[in-house]
């Protein structure tokens, strides 16, 4: 190679180097943006007037049966009240759990997987101990931007409409996670070696069973049941391909 070659070599060299230093300093100094959460398939419930606190109550209790091997991920069993020409009714008013406090250090979601109830907040901390910036934005049933934010801020959001959420940032790409949010208090989590449940304390009323599974591998479960004051109702759930 003679001299001429080797300079041009070189000189093409350095402008590649700094057209991906340029770009990657616009990256880090671009507009950051707060947009507004947006709703797209998530399932909308009303509340109505009457009160969990106030209604008597009693119990669905069952067991889950696979018709082949089930993956080693969490299903969750959730109640849905009807109304109407048992269609989804009046969910009731009942007090939000606590606000779910997640961790985004060493670029990761922790915890990365939970099951919400509406109406419930979750927090997000960036808890980097170095200057780290995260992003939050959710893709499924329910859509949003939490934004970017910087080494010790946080953003919160609370989930008023139910649905699957898969959990993401931005500026990580493998950083994700995934929660799911249900109508109303009564639900319950079978992880991988569980296979029964009982879900207490559930006002006495009509309801529609559902399933929902962290990694779906059989067609989700439904059925009615029929609560009663101060009795359990059974119910075997069966998932099948």
């Amino acid at each position: 190679m003679n001299r001429l070659t080797l300079k041009l070599f070189l000189l093409a060299l350095l402008l590649g180097c700094t057209a991906v230093v340029t770009a990657v300093v616009k990256a880090q100094l671009g507009p950051r943006h707060l947009p507004s959460a947006r709703y797209l398939k998530a399932a909308a419930f009303q509340d109505g007037d009457w009160k969990w606190a106030d209604a008597q109550k009693g119990a669905v209790k069952g067991a889950l049966t696979f018709s082949a091997k089930r993956p080693q991920q969490p299903v969750v069993v959730y109640l849905v009240r009807l109304g109407d020409g048992d269609k989804a009714g009046e969910q009731g008013v009942y007090s939000a759990p606590a606000t779910l406090d997640v961790s985004q250090k060493g670029g990761k979601f922790e915890p990365s997987f939970g099951v919400l109830v509406r109406k419930q907040k979750v927090k997000f901390l960036n808890d980097e101990e170095n200057e780290i910036s995260h992003n939050v934005y959710f893709l499924g049933d329910i859509e949003a931007d939490l934004g970017i934010f910087d080494q010790g801020q946080s953003r919160e959001h609370e989930f008023t409409d139910a649905g699957e959420v898969s959990v993401h940032c931005s500026i990580h790409k493998r950083m994700d996670g995934r929660f799911f949010i249900a109508p109303n208090p009564a639900y319950a989590v079978l992880e991988a070696d569980s296979d029964s449940f009982e879900i207490k304390d559930v006002p006495a009323g009509k309801y529609r069973l559902h399933t929902w599974q962290k990694q779906k591998r059989f067609k989700d479960f439904e059925t009615t049941v029929e609560v009663t004051a101060g009795g359990t109702t059974s119910v075997t759930v069966e998932m099948k391909r």
